[in-house]
């Protein structure tokens, strides 16, 4: 009897101590988005040029992934930072060339804060620099280049 009394006090308690509550599983969850620099997020070339971007990223609890796109230009590289053990900060440099038909303006409709709906002429394409970290907090950076004739 006094086995099994022993037995139930010590299950009660293991109980008591694994229960967490969400605030605190919460709480010790890393919920802080990588940081990032970008040298030279707002950049004018004109077609055919090469360009350089660079971006110092970083992330307390380690870096997972890194992508940088813009679909208009087939523009896609990927970084896994899994084969450099996840680290905490690192350097991104790419090169591109601005493609000899990239428009320098057009019409784009965009929606307001109010909801309403106008019509711009954009002048800057909006490349996508996405940056994720071990714990799947994503960073989307926009950098924007505008074209300009030679």
């Amino acid at each position: 009897m006094k086995k099994m009394y022993i037995t139930a006090v010590a299950m009660i308690f293991i109980a008591f101590n694994a229960c967490e509550t969400a605030e605190d599983i919460s709480n010790s969850m890393d919920h802080e988005t990588p940081s990032c620099i970008v040298f030279g997020d707002s950049l004018w070339s004109p077609p055919g040029e090469t360009v350089e971007i660079a971006a110092k990223i970083s992330d307390n609890s380690g870096l997972g992934k890194l992508e940088f796109s813009y679909g208009e230009w087939m523009i896609r590289e990927s970084v896994s930072f899994a084969e450099l053990n996840f680290p905490k900060s690192y350097i991104f440099r790419t090169t591109f060339v601005i493609p000899a038909n990239a428009q320098r303006e057009w019409q784009e409709e965009v929606i307001e804060k109010t909801g309403s709906r106008k019509v711009i002429t954009q002048r800057y394409h909006k490349l996508l620099l996405e940056i994720t970290d071990i714990n799947m907090n994503v960073l989307k950076v926009p950098v924007h280049v505008r074209v300009y004739p030679r």
